[in-house]
């Protein structure tokens, strides 16, 4: 991170700071930004899994019902897949578990008998309408400390940084990143 100071004898300077000279080309700022989004995530996630626990299901679970019911009809394992952001592996056996519980049903495609689509069941959506509303109120509780406004910010800030994330070549950043200056230690 870069600070800046000002003196009397003019407009401000840099000042490197400690972070910055152990790690030649990182910042300090976009480190600590970067830890805090990933435990704010791992905080609420946390969150909704301790109080959706007592139904047994997944986050992955209730994400992929969620999914199904949201679309409105029958999807593919495939679709499905990729909206979780998973392994079509993961999705099979994920969507093996909630057949086993009746929570969604397997039919033939109506458009190539190869294929098949996912469907929740009366159970499923039952699931479904029961967990929904809990959620949008614990996510609604986590925002309460924000304005529209500082929300809207937020989800602008956080778009910019999906976008960001999406173009970066990250093996050649990593590849190309200067050595660590180990710090003496006292």
């Amino acid at each position: 991170m870069t600070k800046k100071g000002s003196d009397s004898r003019g407009p401000s300077r840099r000042v490197t700071t400690d972070f910055e000279r152990e790690f030649p080309g990182g910042s300090e700022s976009a480190n600590a930004s970067t830890i805090d989004l990933v435990r704010t995530s791992a905080s609420v996630v946390a969150m909704l899994n301790k109080v959706m626990n007592p139904q047994g299901l997944s986050a992955a679970g209730r994400q992929a019902l969620a999914i199904i019911e949201g679309a409105g009809g029958a999807l593919s394992p495939t679709v499905i897949s990729q909206r979780l952001l998973v392994t079509t592996a993961l999705t099979t056996s994920l969507l093996d578990t909630l057949e086993r519980r009746g929570l969604v049903t397997r039919l033939p495609d109506p458009d190539d008998r190869r294929k098949i689509l996912v469907a929740l069941t009366s159970e499923g959506q039952q699931v479904v309408d029961d967990f929904l509303p809990r959620i949008v109120a614990l996510q609604t509780a986590a925002m309460a400390g924000l304005s529209e406004t500082e929300r809207e910010q937020l989800r602008h800030h956080l778009a910019v940084i999906q976008a960001t994330v999406a173009e970066l070549d990250g093996e050649s950043i990593a590849a190309q990143a200067l050595p660590r200056s180990t710090p003496t230690r006292g």
